[in-house]
């Protein structure tokens, strides 16, 4: 799993807050259940009224690396990055300023697209299987302690995780 951190104040540009790799290895039959402890992305900031957090996760199964770190990396230009919500029948690609505008209401995160550079993360995650992303997004103002689901379904639905995460904002 890979999860990404965005900060969003309108039309300046998006910037990285912080990125975390997760790596969980699975320890029996599916399905199953596999705790995620003691994982935590934390950004500490002052922020303006108006300002928005959006948070990227992807899931990926690691075969050599190679795509996983190739996306880590890609997480590093967020003026490059793409959104568009995977249920629209005709893309419509955002940036994640212009996607952050769209309110997430918690429990469940939205499965989206993503494109870098006018390119599918599934191309440059080549070398590793890329499942799916999902993203949401709220004020980074307004004080929250919410759980959120994160889908994960691939194209081919032989995969389908969840990622059970608790978003803070103090």
């Amino acid at each position: 799993m890979l999860v990404a951190a965005y900060r969003v104040n309108g039309e300046l540009p998006a910037s990285l807050v912080g990125r975390l790799l997760v790596r969980v290895r699975l320890q029996g039959d599916m399905p199953c259940s596999i705790p995620l402890v003691d994982r935590e992305l934390r950004y500490d900031a002052r922020v303006g009224v108006a300002e928005r957090l959006v948070m990227l996760a992807f899931a990926v199964e690691e075969n050599n690396g190679e795509g996983m770190a190739a996306l880590y990396a890609a997480f590093e230009n967020p003026g490059q990055l793409l959104l568009y919500n995977a249920s629209e029948s005709v893309p419509s690609p955002l940036t994640l300023g212009d996607w952050a505008k769209s309110s997430c209401s918690p429990p469940a995160a939205r499965p989206i697209e993503t494109l870098l550079g006018g390119e599918s993360l599934e191309k440059i995650a080549d070398s590793d299987q890329f499942i799916a992303a999902c993203a949401f997004s709220l004020s980074a103002h307004a004080k929250c302690d919410d759980a959120w689901r994160l889908p994960f379904l691939g194209r081919d639905e032989r995969n389908d995780w969840t990622l059970l995460a608790r978003m803070r904002v103090d």
